[in-house]
């Protein structure tokens, strides 16, 4: 039980920016694989709707990089290095905040559920507190889940560095 408690107590609570960064890491992913991969991709293979869009962009906002009719090879070079680098790295990031955030789910729902089975403020048969703790519990368990399974992938990550450190 100490290891659920250390997960629990160690982790932050999500913060409006967590959710900021979250979001600017995820829409980046359909960003680079649907817009800037245009670049790289072979006209023919690229549906016409996702050629709309980027042509829509550029008409609009006259982005002269991706509008332009000669290669622009620094920027070329930064699309390659944001699908060989950054493209998997938003999706680390957002699995990171999601685990943090799954520790502060299971941190304020635990306190619901033990609330709707215990208080006597709620006047509620006991099998009405069980179907309502139905729809809590599942909440509680899978972040519960994310935090475990965090804690014993990032343990043991830093154990191993640590014992290529001392060889």
């Amino acid at each position: 039980m100490s290891l659920l408690t250390d997960a629990l107590t160690r982790r932050q609570p999500l913060r409006i920016l967590d959710l900021v960064y979250f979001l600017y890491f995820a829409t980046h992913i359909p960003v680079t694989v649907l817009i800037d991969f245009q670049l790289f991709c072979p006209s023919h293979w690229v549906p016409q709707i996702l050629k709309d869009a980027l042509a829509f962009y550029v008409t609009t906002y006259k982005d002269p990089f991706m509008g332009s009719t000669t290669p622009v090879y620094w920027y070329s070079s930064f699309v390659v290095c944001e699908l060989l680098f950054q493209l998997p790295f938003f999706f680390i990031a957002c699995i990171g905040l999601v685990k943090a955030y799954g520790a502060h789910v299971a941190t304020t729902v635990l306190p619901s559920v033990v609330e709707i089975l215990c208080s006597p403020t709620f006047k509620l048969t006991q099998i009405e507190r069980y179907i309502l703790c139905a729809f809590y519990v599942p909440y509680f368990c899978l972040p519960v889940i994310m935090v475990i399974d965090s804690y014993y992938r990032i343990n043991s990550y830093l154990r191993m560095n640590t014992e290529k450190k001392l060889q």
